[in-house]
């Protein structure tokens, strides 16, 4: 892997220089460890475990494989700058350079135009590739989508890798462990609204909390099943709920008597790393509907 690495950087060598000074300024502000808190590099139910330095064919593993759904979204760890890059064992990969002068491998991306593992899509963009070679990205927006490409034929899943100050590999599961999971991808500033499934379990105050386990974006997305996660939302004055969800709210709302499966659907916004995160308040209701 780092023959691939060094080619990479001598290609995009300018791209890094310009972002030199604001890479180290981002490392001085993490404590000199280069490696700032990560946004976890996919939104999908991800089954994580550390198999960092596992022995394999043709050496150490330099890397985290992830096992994750056919084209699940992969997003940018930190703000950086993306370079493609295409492999023999690697198949479609990508190189983020983040703003703190720590380099992340995306290995094994889709090169499949169905589910059926056909490889027909090649390495490019809108079937590895979210956004153009070269693109500066915002931390949480989407840069590609998992797949099987190279020696991963017919096994789905994320290897990733990190090199602090585009040095030699370090293992990125601690990094991956206290990562923090984005409800949705965006890149920030841009428009979006989502779609949210799972159970109602509060409502009052101006405030709803939901148990999520699938979400969709619009505009564009799919659904998408997520590891379970508590979502705070706003809830705006004078919106109409199902008469089942009044119900079980009571007098007063608040704690809901019985978990109620919904759909919600939230009000149209400006993204922002607290909405892309979930953050509480962060994401306004504007339509729900019972699932039962």
């Amino acid at each position: 892997m780092s023959r691939h690495r060094t080619t990479a950087r001598g290609i995009v060598a300018s791209l890094v220089l310009a972002g030199l000074v604001v890479g180290m300024q981002a490392s001085a502000a993490t404590g000199g460890q280069g490696v700032p808190r990560l946004i976890f590099p996919l939104v999908a139910k991800t089954d994580l475990w550390d198999n960092y330095g596992d022995p394999r064919p043709n050496g150490k593993h330099e890397g985290i494989d992830m096992e994750n759904p056919w084209r699940a979204p992969v997003v940018a760890v930190e703000d950086g700058r993306v370079k493609y890059w295409v492999s023999s064992l690697g198949g479609c990969m990508l190189y983020l350079y983040g703003r703190s002068s720590t380099t992340y491998l995306y290995i094994h991306l889709n090169n499949d135009l169905t589910p059926k593992n056909d490889g027909k899509g090649g390495c490019r963009r809108d079937v590895s590739f979210a956004v153009p070679d070269g693109a500066r990205v915002t931390a949480g927006q989407q840069i590609a989508w998992n797949g099987d490409s190279g020696d991963a034929s017919g096994n789905p899943h994320l290897h990733f890798e990190v090199h602090p100050h585009d040095g030699p590999d370090v293992d990125p599961f601690p990094y991956l462990k206290r990562a923090t999971k984005p409800l949705f991808a965006a890149k920030r500033a841009s428009v979006f609204s989502l779609g949210l499934k799972g159970d109602l379990v509060s409502i009052g105050d101006g405030t709803a909390t939901l148990s999520v386990d699938r979400v969709r974006r619009y505009p564009g997305g799919t659904w998408l099943f997520i590891d379970p996660r508590p979502i705070e939302l706003g809830v705006p004055p004078g919106i109409e709920l199902p008469p089942a969800l009044v119900r079980l709210a009571g007098p007063g709302g608040r704690q809901l008597r019985a978990a109620l499966p919904v759909s919600v659907f939230t009000v149209k916004a400006t993204t922002t790393s607290a909405a892309i995160l979930g953050a509480p308040g962060e994401l306004l209701i504007g339509r729900v509907t019972t699932d039962r």
